[in-house]
């Protein structure tokens, strides 16, 4: 547009100079003429510019241009035939600058198209030439020839001209294109990068945050101010993730999955995360970029998943197939501890019934009461679970080492289950009650698998059905017979206190020359039906049923009377020692030191001639508590030693915390030592540990010269057993105590 404003001017300029010379209405005519097609020219570009890119036709708007460039040019040439000053020489020279000088001018706007600058220098140039080479002098016709000269050199420049604009113009769409091309990209990553559901952030090669998206903001909490700079290598606490960034700054990738707890404000959040490196162009690591993905919906949902294909969607209770994989670890883990559990199979007793008359919803609430409470009953460590239909069954653990004492436990649990769950309820206003029929089986049963004892259960429970209902059955009839028979000793065993059934025999502690160091008083139950019964059918009960406070009473008083006896008749010297076994839970009683005392001052014993013999397994603890106990005791003079030292869970741990006198060494480790096994190394072990702390050692089960011999050489002094002496009466003791000796040959 401004070329054309620029050419107003000049063609007023021209119309001035000549206006003395030519005819004014000619100059006039021509003028107007020539500023009607410029303002035309003018409004064309302004219609170009206001109508949208989309919409114009570039092929019309080419025509438009080309045919105003040409009508303009056209206009310029008639003026070398309407204005040309043929008489006034100065005029001329005037005349001809300037329409030279438009056709140069017009090289800078027009060159880009050669069309367009060919057709407006030949139609402005050359009526110039021919009009002075009408002259028909030698210098019009040299003039006419410099014109054409003029003409053909501007054309070839304009061809030189309008190529290289022609290239520029390319190169530079080309790179207004690329620019275009990459604003758009741009603009694309950073919507990308902004609005992706996912977290991103960039950092450089040494660890330190240079941009996030919203996202990431909101995952590890903060703000994107706290985030930006933030230097992950010198401040993150994680090991995981420092470790992954770290990875993707020397291997180029990196990778976390777990609970990331954020460091610039107090959130956790499960999170999955990769890490890769970004490379220069000369392949080296710059920095990284990392995408955060936050995992709370799909833990939850993933939990979810879990939870429905592990546990019953009525009752909430576990499943048969979590039921299964719980089962074997109980197996498994009973096998190895050697101990009994149950399985308890339950069944509702006519549960149909209720089905058919007051429809499936009232059956599932009665399925939901009784699933709570199954397990409202039942201990933290064991496992109900939902069979389907009204089939329950529960996985009773640790039940005792002895098939009877399991045996008793799993019918008490099963009646106090079965009175619980057979209590009225209330459904929608009806008054519902229910019975069950319930199988057990314990286990482990040699190499019986999961779904052989949990089919013993079952067919235990239809045995029950059969019996009549509301019935507790026993898959194997010994089983039955071993829980009667609890329940037998139960009820005797409150008799043997009363009835002086009760007697202590004593197994002597000698050294290798059969020189008595002391005993051991070890209880018997002289039944009167069933001979002496060991403390090892019955002690288990007595503790179950809340005797063992009273028995072990019984058996510090005897033990005491005893010791009274003896030490008046002389038989008990200074330094010989009679033991009694304590458990855990009597000394753990908060009386028991008054207990002790008491018995002395009524007994009037000696309580350096006592000893009190605690297992490893029985102590509920080695608190504050219980060490007072005993350092009060021992103030006393009476002496405490561990019993079955071994065997255990945490042997070196009692030896720290207690103030002890002797360990005793468990029989199992002595019996094989005529074998070349890691029970010798035990045995060492035990004497040497027990000789650092200053104690004294006791080993138990002693029954062959070998084991004496081993034992002496290794440091162990003191021994009992089967080799000396099994456990005698107390008139039998006396006998030993007079003579002061227990010689291998004088054993029964």
């Amino acid at each position: 547009m401004l070329p054309i404003f620029f050419t107003i001017p000049v063609g007023a300029l021209l119309c001035w100079s000549l206006w003395t010379v030519i005819d004014q209405t000619v100059l006039t005519a021509w003028f107007s003429l020539f500023l009607t097609i410029s303002l035309a020219r003018i409004g064309l570009i302004f219609l170009f510019k206001k109508q949208k890119t989309e919409d114009r036709d570039k092929e019309q708007w080419y025509w438009f241009f080309l045919i105003g460039t040409y009508t303009i040019a056209m206009v310029w040439g008639s003026a070398s035939f309407f204005l040309f000053p043929e008489h006034n020489l100065s005029h001329q020279v005037v005349f001809i600058m300037i329409i030279i000088g438009m056709a140069a001018g017009g090289m800078a706007s027009l060159s880009p198209s050669f069309p367009v600058i060919w057709g407006f220098l030949s139609l402005v140039l050359i009526p110039l030439a021919v009009r002075l080479m009408l002259l028909g002098n030698e210098e019009a016709y040299f003039k006419g020839s410099l014109i054409l000269l003029f003409w053909a050199i501007l054309l070839f420049g304009a061809v030189k001209i309008s190529n290289n604009l022609r290239e520029n113009i390319q190169l530079r769409l080309k790179s207004i294109n690329r620019e275009r091309k990459l604003r758009v990209s741009e603009e694309r990553y950073r919507h990308i990068f902004s609005n992706v559901p996912l977290g991103i952030f960039h950092y450089d090669a040494e660890g330190a945050v240079v941009d996030c998206n919203k996202e990431f903001v909101s995952i590890i909490g903060g703000s994107r101010e706290s985030i930006i700079g933030f230097n992950m290598l010198d401040r993150l606490k994680d090991r995981q993730m420092l470790g992954a960034i770290k990875d993707s700054l020397t291997t180029g990738k990196g990778y976390y999955e777990g609970d990331y707890s954020s460091v610039v404000v107090n959130k956790t959040t499960p999170v999955r995360a990769f890490f890769r490196a970004i490379h220069s162009s000369e392949n080296a690591i710059i920095g990284g970029v990392s995408i955060f993905e936050d995992f709370t919906e799909k833990k939850l949902s993933d939990k979810q998943i879990q939870h429905h294909a592990s546990y019953d969607s009525l009752s909430g209770l576990p499943n048969r197939r979590l039921l299964l994989e719980q089962l074997r670890n109980e197996i498994a883990r009973a096998r190895r501890h050697g101990h009994y559990g149950a399985i308890l199979f339950i069944d509702l007793d006519n549960f149909k019934t209720v089905n058919d008359s007051l429809g499936h919803s009232t059956g599932d609430k009665l399925l939901k009461i009784v699933a709570n409470r199954i397990t409202e009953r039942i201990r933290r460590e064991d496992t109900a679970a939902r069979m389907g239909g009204d089939e329950f069954v529960i996985i009773i653990t640790d039940l005792g080492n002895s098939i009877g004492l399991a045996a008793h436990k799993a019918r008490e649990i099963a009646e106090e289950i079965n009175l619980y769950i057979s209590s009225p309820c209330q459904i929608d206003g009806r008054d519902l009650q229910i019975t069950l029929s319930l199988g057990i089986s314990l286990f482990p049963k040699g190499n019986k698998g999961v779904d052989d004892i949990l089919k013993q259960a079952d067919t235990a429970m239809y045995r029950a059905k059969d019996a009549g209902r509301n019935t507790i059955n026993f898959f194997l009839p010994k089983m039955q017979e071993a829980a009667d028979e609890r329940l037998r000793l139960n009820t005797e065993i409150r008799k043997a206190l009363d009835n002086d059934q009760l007697a202590l025999h004593f197994q002597p502690q000698v050294d290798i020359k059969g020189k008595i160091i002391g005993a051991e008083a070890l209880l018997r139950w002289h039944h009167p039906e069933r001979g002496i019964i060991l403390p090892g059918t019955f002690l288990e009960i007595a503790e179950e049923s809340g005797l063992m406070h009273d028995i072990g009473r019984w058996v510090l008083q005897e033990a005491c009377q005893q010791i009274k006896k003896w030490t008046d008749r002389g038989l008990l010297k200074d330094s010989q020692i009679i033991s009694i076994n304590i458990s855990g839970k009597e000394i753990a009683i908060s009386d028991f030191v008054d207990t002790v005392t008491s018995i002395l001052e009524k007994t009037g014993a000696d309580p350096n001639h006592l000893g009190i013999e605690l297992t490893e397994g029985s102590l509920i603890s080695t608190g504050k508590d219980i060490v007072e106990k005993i350092m009060t005791l021992q103030r006393m003079g009476i002496k405490f030693a561990i019993d079955d030292f071994g065997t255990g869970y945490s042997s070196l741990s009692y030896l720290k915390s207690l103030p002890l006198n002797t360990i005793k060494i468990d029989h199992t480790f002595v019996k094989d030592i005529k074998d070349a096994s890691h029970d010798i190394v035990l045995v060492d072990t035990i004497i040497m540990m027990a000789h650092n702390l200053g104690l004294e050692v006791i080993a138990e089960g002693v029954e062959t010269e070998q084991e004496l011999l081993y034992l002496n050489k290794r440091g162990c002094l003191v021994y009992q057993g089967y080799y000396f002496s099994k456990a005698v009466t107390v008139a039998a003791l006396e006998k030993i105590l007079e003579s002061g000796v227990c010689s291998p040959s004088n054993r029964g």
